[in-house]
């Protein structure tokens, strides 16, 4: 008779046949189906993208400021290529204009798109901002338009007159209007020289509208700061 060990014995070899067998079959399987199809892999899973030259022909259509003058044109641009859009430059590779001065004339900020109707403001909720035409800088390689609108630039400007500067001139020669006439307040400046000073109230009320930011330069800019 047949022991019971030797029937055993047996069947754990034939268990063990059967397993190798099957490895092996899924191991040819497993490789041919990587040489004949190569499976499209998700962003950000370790994937190895194709070469530029063997991408699909799709393309995305971005909203890139164009050449014209509402700087809307739609510019057909392939994401795998190694050169960025102009407009993604960083600013050490742009050269930027300042903001388009539109004197208060309403029609013509919104005819163009960007610009400043006013200037200057003292607190944050005070200066408007807008956008001005960049360039890239000569030699940088970039796809796109060169030319494009970037930025929320404020609306402040500087032409040299200094708070400090002007209330020593108040204070002390204000009775003869020197503070409005460097301040380009001209047409006052006459009638609070001719007055001495409103006979002294005129020139106390400039000095209070210095320190609390009721009087500023006519062309609407901001104090220069010292550094």
């Amino acid at each position: 008779m047949i022991s019971v060990s030797y029937i055993l014995l047996c069947g754990q070899l034939l268990l063990l046949l059967t397993v190798i067998l099957l490895q092996c079959l899924e191991g040819i399987h497993s490789q041919n189906s990587s040489t004949t199809e190569t499976p499209a892999a998700a962003p950000g899973q370790g994937a190895t993208a194709l070469p530029f030259s063997q991408q699909p022909p799709g393309v995305v259509k971005y909203e890139i400021p164009a050449e014209s003058a509402n700087y809307t044109e739609p510019y057909e641009y392939r994401p795998p290529s190694p050169v960025v859009l102009c407009s993604y430059l960083p600013e050490e590779f742009i050269y930027c204009q300042d903001p388009v001065d539109h004197a208060g004339n309403y029609s013509a900020f919104q005819e163009l798109g960007h610009g400043c109707v006013g200037w200057g403001g003292q607190t944050p909720k005070e200066v408007n901002y807008t956008q001005v035409i960049c360039t890239a800088l000569d030699d940088i390689e970039c796809a796109g338009p060169r030319e494009f609108l970037r930025g929320n630039v404020s609306c402040i400007k500087y032409t040299g007159h200094y708070f400090i500067t002007t209330l020593l001139y108040s204070f002390f020669l204000g009775c003869f209007g020197v503070d409005r006439f460097c301040l380009g307040h001209t047409g006052t400046a006459v009638g609070k020289l001719l007055t001495l000073g409103g006979l002294g109230i005129w020139w106390f009320v400039d000095l209070i509208l210095l320190i609390t930011g009721g009087l500023m330069p006519s062309d609407y800019s901001n104090w220069c700061t010292y550094y």
